[in-house]
């Protein structure tokens, strides 16, 4: 360590950037070559999964952005229009959603949301409570985090305790 130099550096070059993440990268393959070489194969990359939800005269009211990748559904945006709310339009986008990505061979969702936005929505339709981290936007508001496992999914954790 005594001859480390440490540097504050604004604004990265791009060989720096790359430095660093190549550490990391090296590390990573390292502890998980399966994931990373499957990872890194066409057939594995993430695929879109976005549900647009229209109104009778063809005005977007609502939509739901996500991806899938291995067993995971990750949603990165759910909205629905304030005059359409309290309708069903937002469980029905899940449910949409979680239906493709069971087709898909997935057996988690994870989304992030904030305490304005619509924490106890997701906990009436069974998303457990992962984390919450406190003054998120460094204005007093959280984030909370989601994930729910698709009913008969019986969790890789669970596996390992009950096979060994």
């Amino acid at each position: 360590m005594n001859d480390a130099n440490f540097q504050f550096v604004a604004t990265l070059a791009n060989d720096v950037q790359e430095a660093i993440f190549a550490v990391l990268r090296n590390h990573n393959l390292s502890q998980n070559a399966a994931f990373f070489s499957a990872r890194d194969l066409p057939e594995n990359a993430s695929k879109p999964l976005n549900i647009v939800t229209f109104d009778a005269r063809g005005t977007v009211i609502g939509g739901l952005i996500a991806e899938t990748q291995f067993a995971w559904l990750k949603v990165s945006a759910m909205a629905v229009a304030e005059q359409s709310r309290r309708r069903g339009i937002g469980r029905r986008l899940l449910e949409l959603a979680e239906q493709e990505a069971l087709s898909r061979g997935c057996h988690h969702v994870y989304l992030e949301t904030m305490d304005y936005q619509a924490p106890e929505f997701y906990r009436k339709l069974d998303y457990h409570l992962a984390t919450i981290l406190r003054n998120w936007d460094s204005y007093g508001h959280s984030k909370y985090v989601f994930t729910k496992e698709f009913s008969g999914f019986q969790a890789s954790e669970e596996r390992l305790k009950t096979d060994g």
